[in-house]
């Protein structure tokens, strides 16, 4: 298939995840064998037990043999762990894919040479990133570990983290990211971004330009990462070309291509601006995705993508050019793939340990009106759709709030996928068709929100809905997580990093 490239001419990670973070770190630089070597690196064992032996426990002096539940079991590598790398760690730490710059898991005595750090992201359910519950409908693409296998890393690496198979063992993925083997268009950003050594975090958005000038349908795409050391991950939309040339004028607005931008693309527009166009989300491992045969996404002439993507300069690297590759078709016979969003409102008081002018919501809400130039700042309007008002939310001042809404899914047809989205204080999500009801399915369930994993959930099974079915979103808040420099201030729904949302999209095709 032809090819056209078009040329383009803060939040911190979560407090209560650094210290694994750092001991994660700390074992790649001391512990971390070079990739190239095939050799068994001294720290590993290659011993090979048998599957059901324990350890070998020194005689005391009292001749005693430990009780049974002291005695550690010995797990196989080839037979228990490497299933569990292959399938849950290697497209993401294997080759040259994203993760591989924070671990290189090439073959088994890396594996086992990082058996410490492994452990500890695997303990702490840091890795490998799947935030949806069990809770929630099954899901294609799952790479969540059960607990079962969670304890068998764990016990393994107590064992001693030895490997019973060759240790130049390559690792392999058992499920390859999937690509676009043909595509129509390779999308370039009007305008590149260059980040110093030590931004922690930048939200950039960056205008790219199809440039349609008939109605065409998506059918498939891939985000390609450029500078992938320091691309963490991505939030995609669809804009229409009204907000054109407001994305104009914020394009280098600070001297870089692109702007800087959290919550959304920050371009206004009716509601709740660019928010119900959120049509994509890309973290390490995430491949192409194409539609059903006969679906596709419609886009109309002068329509475009603002991609905002999430960098964390770590280490330097040059200016970033990630690309976006498209697959359309002009097909009018093609069912439009459908975005319907679902809000519920995000009211958080100041605790009572907190003070200050703006922990009063009228004062945060001029504040914030102010900065963003009397946009993006949606609290009173999903107040209102929810029918609450902010008394209902005043007296959750322990540093904890919470919230709900029920709301008619307003369609009718099948579900294509699921998001949700918070800040980074959210603590849970979860997204309920027909609660309290025999017909209750849990759509998506996040016990453990993180920001920084955020996905699109495709169900495996058929799910139906229709108009008069109930959406029910459901968000908890902690502020203990805001960054402890900054004013305090009552937290609204709103587009900065210091602000907060709480909202789901269901993307479908109609019936």
């Amino acid at each position: 298939m032809h090819k056209v490239v078009l040329h383009s001419s803060h939040m911190t990670l979560r407090k209560k995840l650094n210290l694994f973070v750092f001991l994660f770190l700390f074992a790649l630089i001391f512990s971390c064998g070079s990739s190239e070597e095939t050799s068994t690196p001294e720290s590993v064992n290659t011993e090979v037990p048998s599957e059901t032996s324990t350890n070998q426990i020194p005689e005391n002096t009292h001749d005693e043999t430990p009780p049974e539940s002291q005695q550690t079991e010995v797990i196989s590598f080839g037979e228990r762990i490497l299933p569990i790398i292959e399938s849950s760690c290697a497209r993401c730490h294997i080759g040259d894919a994203p993760g591989t710059t924070h671990a290189f898991l090439g073959t088994a005595s890396d594996v086992s040479a990082n058996a410490f750090a492994v452990a500890a992201v695997v303990e702490a359910e840091i890795m490998p990133p799947w935030p949806a519950s069990n809770l929630s409908v099954p899901f294609e693409h799952d790479w969540s570990l059960s607990q079962e296998d969670r304890d068998a890393v764990i016990q393994w690496t107590r064992s001693g983290g030895s490997i019973d198979i060759d240790p130049s063992t390559k690792i392999t993925a058992s499920e390859e990211a999937h690509h676009l083997v043909d595509y129509d268009q390779e999308i370039f950003p009007i305008g590149n971004y260059d980040g110093e050594k030590g931004q922690t975090d930048e939200y950039r958005c960056f205008i790219y330009d199809p440039q349609l000038t008939e109605r065409k349908y998506l059918i498939g795409y891939e985000f390609i990462p450029d500078q992938t050391e320091v691309v963490h991950h991505l939030v995609g939309y669809r804009v229409p070309k009204e907000l054109r040339e407001a994305a104009n004028l914020k394009n280098f607005s600070d001297g870089q291509g692109g702007w800087s931008c959290f919550g959304g693309t920050g371009l206004g527009g009716n509601q709740i601006g660019t928010l119900n166009q959120m049509i994509t989300l890309w973290g390490p491992g995430t491949g192409a995705v194409e539609y059903h045969h006969g679906h596709g996404l419609e886009m109309n002439p002068g329509d475009f993508f603002v991609m905002q993507i999430h960098y964390h300069f770590d280490v330097e690297a040059p200016a970033d050019n990630s690309s976006f590759r498209a697959k359309w078709s002009a097909d009018e016979s093609i069912t439009p793939v459908e975005l319907i969003q679902y809000f519920a409102p995000a009211e958080i008081p100041c605790s009572t340990s907190e003070t200050g002018p703006l922990c009063d919501r009228d004062a945060s809400l001029i504040d914030r009106l102010a900065s963003y130039d009397g946009q993006g700042v949606q609290a009173d309007m999903i107040l209102d759709l929810c029918g609450y008002s902010p008394e209902d939310f005043s007296h959750m001042t322990d540093g904890y709030a919470s919230s709900t809404c029920d709301q008619p899914a307003r369609f009718s047809g099948t579900i294509v996928s699921v998001l949700g989205h918070q800040h980074g204080i959210g603590t849970t999500f979860r997204m309920t068709l027909n609660p309290d009801t025999p017909k209750e399915r849990i759509l998506l369930d996040i016990p453990k929100w993180d920001f920084e994993w955020q996905f699109n959930y495709d169900p495996i099974e058929e799910i139906s809905i229709k108009p008069s079915d109930i959406i029910r979103l459901e968000c908890t808040w902690d502020r203990s997580l805001r960054p402890p420099d900054i004013e305090p201030r009552y937290v609204l729904w709103a587009d900065g990093s210091d602000d907060e949302m709480c909202f789901g999209i269901i993307m479908g095709t109609r019936t």
